[in-house]
């Protein structure tokens, strides 16, 4: 036991606040990330893992602060423009996301996170084509993961299915499936590309699962009862009509 404790003080504090952050222990992470930033203040590392924390806890404001930190004490820092980035995107503010995405990308081309998240980006400029290849290079370095991420091919096949191509949708929603059995998101796309294409009992069978996985997801409860209903069940997509009004208010 006094091992164990001897051991446990011998971790450097920043080990141990990226392990609770890592362990979703976002407070506990928080607390020895900022006192080890009050007594280092020019600890890059410090900063970015209390940044971090912050976003993590709702404080966006103070993890802007924190973050815009850690990349001037270490300008060569991908994860802290790539993190820097999300907060901006997550305030809906994409003119500054972009150049954070495109930093972190710079110094780390491979990063499937941040091409993804460019991609997000771009879209919410309007840049659609940008977007698309943003997507698609995010593929790219994709196929060199041990495991697939699901986001840039969910959010490609959402990009293809919102502007008509179908059947360019189908393919990636399924690889995001594939990559993550439990995205209700990609179901309900997925279903809503099926219904499209004609292929209407495939896309009820997925969004039994979906509600079934996610019982207060209203879309997919609304894809549902229409799709019951068209094909005249009318009492089940009435249950499912009324599970969409109840939780579409939350």
């Amino acid at each position: 036991m006094v091992l164990f404790f001897l051991l446990l003080a011998a971790v450097h504090p920043l080990e141990q606040a990226l392990q609770l952050l890592n362990s979703g222990k976002y407070q506990e992470s928080f607390h020895i990330a900022a006192e080890f930033v009050r007594t280092h203040p020019e600890s890059a590392s410090g900063h970015k893992i209390a940044g971090m924390d912050e976003y993590m806890l709702g404080r966006p404001s103070e993890a802007i602060v924190e973050l815009l930190r850690a990349t001037e004490l270490n300008p060569k820092d991908p994860d802290a423009f790539y993190y820097l980035g999300r907060l901006y995107f997550s305030a809906d503010n994409p003119k500054a996301a972009l150049p954070m995405f495109e930093k972190a990308l710079e110094l780390d081309p491979t990063s499937v996170k941040a091409r993804n998240h460019l991609g997000q980006t771009l879209e919410a400029l309007g840049r659609f084509a940008d977007a698309e290849r943003a997507y698609l290079a995010a593929l790219d370095s994709d196929t060199a993961q041990p495991k697939k991420s699901e986001w840039p091919y969910y959010n490609l096949g959402v990009l293809y299915l919102d502007s008509g191509r179908i059947e360019q949708a189908v393919p990636l929603l399924e690889q995001a499936i594939k990559s993550n059995a439990g995205m209700t998101e990609a179901k309900v796309k997925l279903a809503l590309a099926f219904a499209d294409l004609h292929r209407e009992p495939e896309a009820v069978a997925l969004l039994q699962e979906a509600v079934r996985l996610d019982s207060k997801n209203a879309e997919a409860h609304y894809r549902l009862a229409r799709l019951l209903a068209k094909s005249g069940k009318r009492e089940e997509a009435q249950l499912h009509f009324e599970l969409f009004e109840r939780y579409r208010k939350h």
